[in-house]
């Protein structure tokens, strides 16, 4: 080879060396720019109320933070997932799957939008709207979901927070709707100046009615006494089913006296009543006003409560 020959060589290995390095710098440059777009989304979507879901036809791809808070699955273990395992997890979280899990797996390599509502229980009740997109992703079809919370805009939710504070049995407000009652009504008193009282009530040998006639007999005398419970007081007062056969009144701008004569009233009400099937039924109160000071109802409800186990030692049907 003459030497003219090896100088034209050497050049074109060099132009070779030089166009790969060129190749490998635009690459690096390219990785480079997705990567800090792909960080730029990821940074962005994470500010997302809504949640957003990304799926090829065999795994997830992407997801931000509220996608995995409206499921409750940690973001690291969604991103693990595969689309089929993701479904799995779904319709474990509900005893009857929404139709969004199976349109999700129907509608898998699917060119069409298809859109919902569904509910979901964990951590807390929330009503969700999703819609899934078609997307046309390097490796194939896929999926980008979109979820957004309802809770606030759904009539459902007024009826699940009303139902979640409500008693079933008996209609009355549950010890956590009174508790809540009561530290209202607290704010209100002291706010105004105003007495408050409480006066707390249990079925005299309750679980000799359950014993004697059954449970459904028993159900059916808490029925009778709630709806007592429920005509007697005035419009402010608050009736609640505390627990078991326990039922407290929180009587606003009323005194111990007044919450007394009150106590009284209810009890004498109930002495008269005749239960179809068990017959007379009797009641004993324990009643308290609140102090000056308190600004929780535990104190003076726990007075009621001594106040209570007294009527009872007693011989049962009064109020102390």
């Amino acid at each position: 080879m003459t030497e003219m020959s090896e100088t034209r060589v050497g050049a074109s290995a060099s132009d070779e060396v030089a166009r790969l390095k060129e190749e490998l710098r635009a690459e690096r440059a390219l990785r480079f720019g997705l990567e800090t777009v792909h960080g730029a989304l990821q940074a962005a979507f994470a500010k997302l109320e809504g949640g957003v879901l990304l799926m090829d036809l065999e795994r997830i791809l992407f997801a931000n933070p509220s996608a995995a808070e409206a499921f409750g699955i940690p973001l690291e273990k969604l991103l693990r997932m595969t689309r089929e395992q993701f479904l799995r997890e779904l319709r474990r979280c509900f005893d009857d799957p929404p139709d969004f899990v199976e349109r999700i797996r129907e509608r898998r390599g699917g060119a069409d939008e298809i859109r919902g509502e569904f509910e979901v229980q964990w951590p807390a009740w929330r009503a969700l709207r999703w819609v899934s997109k078609p997307v046309r992703l390097p490796g194939g079809p896929g999926q980008l979901v979109l979820f957004n919370d309802i809770t606030a805009d759904s009539d459902l939710a007024t009826g699940r927070e009303q139902r979640a504070l409500i008693d079933e049995l008996t209609g009355l407000e549950n010890r956590k709707a009174g508790e809540q009652s009561a530290q209202r009504e607290i704010a209100q008193a002291r706010r105004f100046g105003r007495p408050l009282s409480f006066v707390l009530f249990d079925v005299d040998h309750f679980k000799r009615v359950n014993d004697t006639y059954g449970h459904l007999m028993g159900d059916a005398v808490l029925r009778e006494v709630s709806r007592y419970m429920k005509e007697l007081p005035r419009g402010g007062d608050t009736a609640v089913r505390w627990g078991g056969e326990e039922f407290l009144l929180i009587l606003t701008d009323v005194g111990i006296d007044g919450a007394r004569l009150f106590g009284e009233r209810v009890r004498s009400a109930i002495e008269s009543m005749n239960v179809p099937g068990v017959g007379r039924v009797t009641i004993s109160a324990g009643v308290a006003e609140l102090e000056l000071g308190e600004e929780d109802p535990g104190p003076a409800i726990a007075r009621a409560d001594a106040c209570l186990y007294e009527a009872k030692s007693k011989g049962r049907n009064r109020v102390v």
